[in-house]
């Protein structure tokens, strides 16, 4: 299989994998930099091989490891033909089927980072499924398309239109911030949207069973269900045999009647879901 030279496609880009590439040396660079992955007990995990550009860059740092998994089996042979560096593994993986609490097994005693150029098919799901074991993780650091990344750092009173379920829960068990613009014209094919680079640190001293978290994002599901709505109304749209319990609640915070899904805190969300 002939060798690539940078920026060089050699295999069509699969629409239905939502490959965009990126072999740009100076967003590469920058990226990098707003990687805390200088760690020399880092085991890095790379969502998305792509040609290998991140990863060679990300395996010029202090990391101890990278973890690549590709799912595309050509892009994927050709990865394990061409890596000339020890540092780097490559892995035939889907990532959405992946057992991250198994996975990271024998390297319990490490700094645990993932990193991603994601697609935007695969987004959220794998942000939910990685939560699920937040735990495990030092750093999620992923590229995403605009409207993706500002969905995951939004607040009531940042990226407000795009506050929803998932920014709850995402902001609830973390600290996450937009830490860079990535043009859409550096990527090849060119999307149709710019992307950003999402920062993503678990909060520690959270610990939370995963059963939980899953009632705890189900619950959010539900509050935000219709945003025109008042968040008492959805409350009771679903468990409306605890109206008076959710009044009484309303009541002791000093919440107006009023208040839509949007109004409230990642925080105020968790003190809400535990009398639900």
């Amino acid at each position: 299989m002939k060798k690539t030279i940078p920026g060089k496609i050699i295999f069509p880009p699969s629409k239905e994998l939502g490959q965009n590439f990126l072999f740009d040396k100076n967003y590469l660079k920058k990226i990098v930099e707003c990687c805390p992955v200088d760690i020399s007990d880092a085991i890095i995990v790379e969502i998305g091989s792509g040609y290998g550009s991140l990863t060679n860059s990300l395996a010029e740092t202090n990391c101890q490891k990278i973890i690549s998994l590709e799912k595309d089996p050509k892009l994927f042979r050709w990865l394990v033909e061409n890596n000339k560096n020890d540092k780097i593994i490559y892995l035939h993986q889907d990532a959405l089927q992946v057992n991250w609490s198994g996975f990271f097994s024998e390297y319990k005693d490490n700094s645990l980072i993932i990193v991603g150029n994601l697609p935007y098919y695969i987004t959220n799901s794998l942000i939910v499924d990685l939560l699920f074991d937040h735990h495990l993780f030092k750093y999620l650091i992923f590229l995403v398309q605009k409207e993706v990344g500002q969905k995951w750092a939004s607040t009531p009173s940042k990226y407000s239109s795009k506050y929803s379920a998932l920014s709850v829960f995402i902001n609830y068990l973390t600290e996450t911030k937009i830490a860079l613009k990535v043009p859409s014209q550096v990527f090849i094919p060119s999307p149709s949207v710019d992307g950003v680079l999402v920062v993503i640190k678990p909060y520690k001293d959270i610990d939370i069973p995963k059963e939980q978290l899953t009632s705890f994002l189900r619950f959010l599901k539900n509050c935000f269900r219709f945003r025109r709505k008042t968040l008492l109304n959805n409350l009771c749209s679903f468990a409306g045999n605890k109206q008076e319990k959710w009044q009484k609640y309303f009541e002791k915070k000093n919440y107006s009647w009023n208040i839509r899904p949007q109004n409230l805190t990642p925080d105020e969300y968790f003190s809400l879901f535990l009398t639900w």
